[in-house]
């Protein structure tokens, strides 16, 4: 698949200057541009990259009831072996079980328990997150014991059964969840040579199971892969206190600098996860709640440079608006739907992004999706033969500009995660590190023009979701979820225009 443009990723290598630490003689480099905020955001930032490349963004916040921190390692079940589905997340459990400085078990959750914090962690596609909040006068000893999961963890052989059935018991947790059943049968249901395709959170099968069949040792496993991609280049470090710049700065100088650099470590594929072997299905399936759905599911390129002139959204509030003449107004006049929704899945740091239509649809719209899709694709004709509004993108940016400017203040571990996840698109500046997913300027006709093209008959899956299904018998059965569905090719009639 091509790219939108030709954008090169951002020059982080330059607006860097060299500061030395009057404490500890401890250098880092400090960037010298400036940080675009909020116009009612009174926090100071400062922005550093340490001599092992880690990236962190120190926030000072006076008003602040406690101290939080997050780091977004760049890495995530993409990477996992496919003989060993799950084992990004299983490191994401074992990496808090003792380190060389902190050996006992516990240790890191006791302190924070002590001093009033919290933690928890996650693992996405394309990153792994861990995050904590704690009062403000404990985060030096939290931070200590926190950077240590990334410097020498012991990965404690007695916790591996532990953690493997905490894993299998997330897991189960989630099996009757549809949100997770549709994204489950969604990627089973594409490329299967694309990690996209596996299966992300793991169980006991897959990984200890799969371990025994294969004569390998797990917790090695776990080291090898923690070995491979753990790298401070690929770590984005976010931490806010009421403390001063120097001192935030001083405690991530100190505490994170021993991260080991090992290069560019992220995941990379040599194919796509929607291939043209996968376009053009429509794929029934049985959800667990009584609902009604239609998801028109587009394969894009890879849209991350895109994230200032951001030419989805504007199709996004014109795909789902619900004023007269919208997709909505006439699917809901006909009684066929109870709610719209349009946006881009955001790219997975691996060169492609997915678009979705969604449709929250009534029995009498699922007996006539095709109708409704006739409808969607009347509807962008449309907005391809009018062609791009620049009146209506400036008033979208000035909409984006006042939510920015008079957004909510969040708490401190939800902004800290936050920031920490996005800065792992290497496009955005370092000057839009707060603001990248928030403001957009510079309108492009032709850049519009081509991200609408993607949205044609000839490149997108259908899914259908009810309990019970008229048309079609669902006899497949995805592995881990057990999601009855069928899969059948479109008419001609849905594929063209």
């Amino acid at each position: 698949m091509d790219t939108i443009n030709n954008c090169n990723p951002a020059d982080w290598q330059t607006g860097f200057k060299v500061k030395l630490s009057t404490k500890s003689s401890m250098a880092y480099e400090e960037y010298t541009g400036q940080i675009e905020q909020s116009g009612n955001d009174k926090r100071q930032y400062r922005l550093i990259r340490l001599p092992n490349n880690l990236v962190a963004l120190c926030v000072q916040d006076v008003d602040a009831k406690e101290a939080a921190a997050s780091l977004s390692v760049g890495v995530g079940s993409s990477a996992n072996p496919i003989e060993l589905q799950g084992l990004a997340h299983f490191l994401e459990h074992m990496l808090f079980l003792g380190t060389d400085k902190y050996p006992k078990e516990g240790e890191y959750t006791a302190f924070l328990s002590k001093n009033s914090g919290s933690y928890n962690a996650y693992t996405s596609y394309a990153e792994t997150n861990y995050f904590f909040s704690v009062v403000n006068d404990a985060l030096d000893g939290a931070l200590d014991r926190f950077a240590q999961f990334f410097i020498s963890p012991l990965f404690n052989a007695d916790c591996v059964d532990r953690e493997i059935n905490a894993v299998d018991s997330e897991y189960k947790g989630n099996v009757q969840n549809d949100s997770r059943r549709i994204y489950q049968l969604e990627a089973r249901t594409s490329n299967p040579a694309h990690p996209f395709a596996w299966f992300p959170t793991g169980n006991i099968q897959s990984l200890m199971g799969a371990a025994k069949e294969l004569g390998l040792d797990l917790r090695e496993e776990l080291i090898k892969f923690y070995n491979k991609y753990y790298s401070a280049d690929i770590m984005r470090l976010v931490i806010v206190g009421n403390y001063s710049l120097d001192v935030l700065s001083e405690m991530v100088a100190s505490k994170f600098s021993d991260v080991k650099s090992k290069g560019d470590t992220r995941a990379a594929f040599d194919c796509i996860p929607v291939t043209k072997n996968e376009l053009g299905k429509i794929i029934h399936y049985k959800t667990v709640n009584e609902k009604y759905e239609l998801k028109l599911r587009f394969a894009l390129p890879d849209i991350k440079s895109l994230y200032r002139e951001n030419s989805y959204e504007y199709i996004d509030t014109l795909l789902s608006h619900k004023e007269p003449g919208s997709i909505y107004s006439v699917l809901r006049k006909n009684g066929w739907a109870t709610s719209i929704s349009a946006c881009s899945s955001g790219s997975h740091y691996d060169g492609f992004a997915t678009y979705m239509i969604g449709i929250d649809a009534t029995p009498e719209g699922l007996e006539n999706y095709e109708a409704i899709v006739g409808i969607i694709f009347g509807y962008i004709n449309m907005l391809i033969e009018h062609g791009p509004q620049e009146w209506y993108y400036k008033e979208l940016s000035l909409i984006n500009k006042a939510q920015f400017d008079y957004k909510d203040k969040e708490e401190a571990d939800t902004y800290a995660r936050t920031i920490s996840s996005g800065a792992h698109n290497q496009y955005v500046l370092p000057q839009h590190i707060l603001s990248h997913d928030l403001l957009m300027s510079g309108y492009n006709a032709e850049q519009i023009s081509k991200c609408l093209s993607y949205l044609n008959p000839g490149n997108y899956r259908l899914f259908i979701g009810a309990q019970e299904h008229k048309s079609v018998e669902c006899t497949l059965k995805e592995k881990h979820y057990d999601i009855l569905h069928h899969i059948s090719d479109m008419p001609a009639h849905l594929t063209s225009n």
